[in-house]
Parts: structure tokens; C-alpha cells; sequence
């Protein structure tokens, strides 16, 4: 019995030091493959900016950094860091790795303001799904998703971290994965991090159907976009939501703030139009650094069907109209 012990001792022991040697060859942000092309482009540019945007397709495909720059007559050398369904917990990793990464020349990083992703029982078992998930991001998606009464999502959380624990369907891609493989079409034409979903539809043309269908789906009946003005309104008016500001996802947010502010580095959070659900989270944070850009009343333009590509989501025009906007607030909130 004791040499089966510690046989099993011995077993466990090697099996952990190959995990942690497979961990430590990888790039923290190695199961997004959005973050994989553009980090690519960072190293190789030796991180030569001062300003990044971090966040989901809200920031991916509507902050064009180079209209942002010219805005700012050249104050500002941006990058655009966002890529699709990039949200907390997986955009706190990041961030918190990301920060240790930037270098003297970083001066702000714009952070989309979000609840904790939707985890469903189809993709819990991806890699998108578990790769960051450590202790600390496990416990934060938990808390929160508990704080709102979201008890589905904190047992699918569960589910996919005992899986990145045991590194189910992980061991294989982890030994095959090769950052330079691929992934540079989400730089966008400019090279700057932007793609905007006009811009890729027309890319890909004919062999994927799928950005053509979206937009139809859309203008055939655009009162979806209507009715999401009308919440967010309801919202604004009443400076209040059904969800509640969850203290996990507020104490994540105030770490990578001070963190952030160590290295002189300013965090300005980004609420996104189209995105209702986040007042009491917004008006929870602790800074005076965030840019509230979803108000229906200051904002009603970002509402209308002329600048949209689908009910979430701008078109070139829209994202023109936003980067302007943001500009506009930053040079405020700079100069304030």
C-alpha cells in the first residue's frame, strides 16, 4: 500500500512539473487568437505605441486608431487590442499580464467597461473557455455571476476550470500551438488593430455568407434597434439596472486600475453604446477616468439604423462617428 502511494505521489509530482513546464512555454494570451495576431504585431513593433484599446467586437470593430490619432494631431500612437467576445474574466488576464508587458512609452489603456461573459454548456469545454481561467479569474467569474443570480453560468465556470485544471483537450494544442501561425487578418487593412465588419465582409466576399446574412437579418426589421435604444433610455433615466455592481468584478477592475497606475499608466473605462445592463457597474467604479459613451440623450445618433451593420454592432460610418466622439471625451478628459 505505501509504495502504491508513493508511486501515485511520484506520478503526480512529474505530471504537474509537465504541466508547469507547458504553461511556462506559452504566451499568456495563447487561446485567443485575436490577441495571438495582435500581440505578434506589438512584439514586433517593440510595443512603439502609447495608447491601446482593450474589449470585446465593440472595441475591435469601432475604434479606428488612426482617425483617433489624427484627432489628436499625433498626440496620441494607438493600437487597437480588441477582438471578438473579449470580456471578464478573460479581459482581466490579459490585462494583468499586459500590463507588466508595456514599456516606458505607454501612457493609456482604454478598457471596455463588462459583465462577466455568458458561459453556456455548449462552449465550456473550448479552449477560448478555460485557457486563462486560473484560480483568481475562476473566483471572480463565480462571485459575480452568484452576486447576479446568474447560477448557471457560475457552475459552467465551474465545470470549465476543474477541465483547465485536469487540462482536458488542452495538452495536444498546447504542444502544437505556434504563435506565428496565421492570425494577421485581424489587424485590418491599416495594420492597426481595427477591422471593421463592412471591411471584412467585403474580404471575404463569396466564401462566407455569413457577415451577408447578418446584415440582412438586421434591416429587415431594424425595431431591434429601436427597442435597445428604448432600454438604454429606460436605463439612463433611471440610473439603474436589474443587475447589481458584483464586488468581484468592481475589485478586479480597481486592481488593474492601480496596477495600471505604478507604471504611470492611465486606465480610462469605456462604456459602450448598444451594451445596456452596466449603470450600477459604472457608477460603482472608483475613478474619474471613464467615458460613459452608451447616454441615448447625448448620444442618440450611435442609435440609429444608418450607422448600423447589425443591432449591436456600427458600420464604417458608425465607427467613424464613434472614434470622433471618443476623441472628443478624451481630449476633455485630458484637459480637464
Amino acid at each position: 500500500m505505501r509504495k502504491f502511494i508513493f508511486k501515485t505521489l511520484i506520478f503526480v509530482t512529474i505530471g504537474l512539473c509537465i504541466l508547469s513546464f507547458l504553461d511556462r512555454r506559452l504566451p499568456f494570451y495563447w487561446g485567443n487568437e485575436g490577441l495571438v495576431g495582435k500581440m505578434n504585431k506589438l512584439e514586433a513593433d517593440h510595443f512603439d505605441y502609447d495608447t491601446y484599446f482593450v474589449g470585446s467586437s465593440r472595441v475591435y470593430r469601432h475604434i479606428i486608431p488612426s482617425l483617433f490619432d489624427s484627432l489628436n494631431q499625433g498626440a496620441t500612437h494607438s493600437f487597437n487590442l480588441g477582438y471578438l467576445a473579449t470580456r471578464p474574466p478573460e479581459m482581466y488576464y490579459f490585462l494583468d499580464r499586459f500590463i507588466d508587458k508595456c514599456n516606458e512609452k505607454t501612457k493609456y489603456i482604454f478598457v471596455e467597461l463588462g459583465m462577466i461573459q455568458n458561459l453556456t454548456d455548449i462552449n465550456r469545454g473550448t479552449l477560448r473557455s478555460k485557457y486563462y481561467l486560473d484560480y483568481e479569474q475562476y473566483t471572480t467569474a463565480t462571485s459575480a455571476c452568484m452576486s447576479n443570480k446568474r447560477y448557471e453560468t457560475a457552475w459552467n465556470y465551474t465545470l470549465s476550470y476543474l477541465s483547465r485544471m485536469a487540462r482536458m483537450g488542452m495538452i495536444v494544442k498546447s504542444l502544437t500551438f505556434d504563435k506565428k501561425n496565421g492570425h494577421s487578418k485581424v489587424l485590418g487593412k491599416h495594420g492597426d488593430g481595427y477591422y471593421g465588419l463592412e471591411e471584412e465582409m467585403k474580404d471575404v466576399g463569396n466564401t462566407d455568407s455569413t457577415f451577408i446574412k447578418r446584415l440582412a437579418y438586421f434591416y429587415k426589421d431594424t425595431t431591434t434597434l429601436t427597442k435597445r435604444y428604448e432600454k438604454t433610455l429606460k436605463e439612463h433615466k433611471k440610473n439603474t439596472s436589474a443587475l447589481v455592481a458584483a464586488p468581484a468584478n468592481l475589485r478586479q477592475l480597481h486592481q488593474i486600475i492601480e496596477k495600471a497606475a505604478q507604471k504611470s499608466i492611465k486606465i480610462i473605462i469605456i462604456r459602450s453604446p448598444r451594451n445596456p445592463g452596466l449603470t450600477p457597474l459604472y457608477n460603482a467604479l472608483e475613478t474619474e477616468n471613464k467615458l460613459d459613451m452608451s447616454n441615448p440623450v447625448k448620444y442618440s445618433e450611435f442609435y440609429l439604423t444608418k450607422y448600423s451593420f447589425d443591432v449591436g454592432h456600427f458600420n464604417q460610418a458608425g465607427s467613424q462617428l464613434f472614434t470622433r466622439a471618443l476623441a472628443d471625451e478624451f481630449q476633455r478628459l485630458v484637459h480637464k
